[in-house]
């Protein structure tokens, strides 16, 4: 066998290198303080998205009274899960957006489809840039001429329009069930979409250690768009009550 000498990269090349496949090594780059999942379900005259109220440090629930359902205007919500700086950057960005449609165009008003395109657009290019966002996204509201839409947005530029949309752990534990429980025939009523959003939040508390107890639920109908809450889901843990192995 050949006994063959590597040259070892230098500092640089191994940059470039993470760069390239987009890995960035720079510590003001990483996402630290993280929000969870976030739930969006569309029913017959309208949308509902929740979201708790912790942004985690780490693995540390350090903020646990932030929201992270916005009401973007009387026709649109949203939810946002992951790197909370970038949500508040989206936020921002949208709120901007929202007053110069104000100021140079009096009748018009953003739409919750238009918006989902943008936040799609935006984090694809970032994505193909190399310069990813770490944020999902859900946003639900009132088309004029469509009624009732939802829509999900991840960091890869992925766009789902569905009558239910999740995001992080969310997508394996609480997506499942709601489209077990969703009727063949119609959308869900107004009733069925709370109760469902109150179980989802409470499986979460259950089995998601990032998930708290106390969670706030964006309404969109055709009367307008509102912010509830904070809820507490019924905690319950007299399952945990077992005798030990001595």
């Amino acid at each position: 066998m050949n006994n063959q000498e590597y040259e070892r990269a230098s500092t640089e090349q191994v940059d470039e290198f993470l760069k390239f496949i987009g890995l960035n090594k720079d510590p003001g780059r990483v996402a630290i303080n993280m929000g969870a999942s976030v739930i969006g379900i569309r029913f017959d005259t309208g949308v509902v998205v929740a979201a708790d109220t912790c942004v985690h440090y780490g693995s540390m629930p350090r903020f646990q009274s932030v929201d992270r359902v916005f009401k973007i205007n009387e026709q649109i919500v949203m939810g946002g899960s992951g790197d909370f700086a970038d949500i508040q950057m989206f936020k921002r960005t949208i709120d901007a957006q929202v007053i110069t449609d104000r100021i140079y165009q009096d009748t018009a008003e953003m739409k919750p489809k238009s918006l989902a395109g943008w936040l799609r657009q935006i984090t694809y290019a970032r994505r193909s840039s190399n310069d990813l966002t770490p944020v999902s996204v859900v946003v639900g509201g009132m088309e004029p001429n469509a009624g009732p839409y939802l829509s999900y947005i991840d960091f890869r530029g992925v766009q789902v329009e569905d009558y239910v949309a999740t995001t992080d752990a969310a997508q394996h534990m609480i997506l499942p069930m709601v489209r077990d429980k969703k009727p063949k025939d119609r959308e869900f009523t107004e009733e069925e979409a709370i109760a469902l959003i109150r179980q989802g939040m409470e499986s979460l508390h259950y089995r998601d250690s990032r998930a708290i107890p106390y969670y706030t639920v964006g309404f969109c109908a055709a009367s307008g768009c509102h912010i509830e809450g904070p809820y507490k889901v019924n905690e319950d843990w007299t399952l945990v009550r077992h005798s030990r192995p001595q």
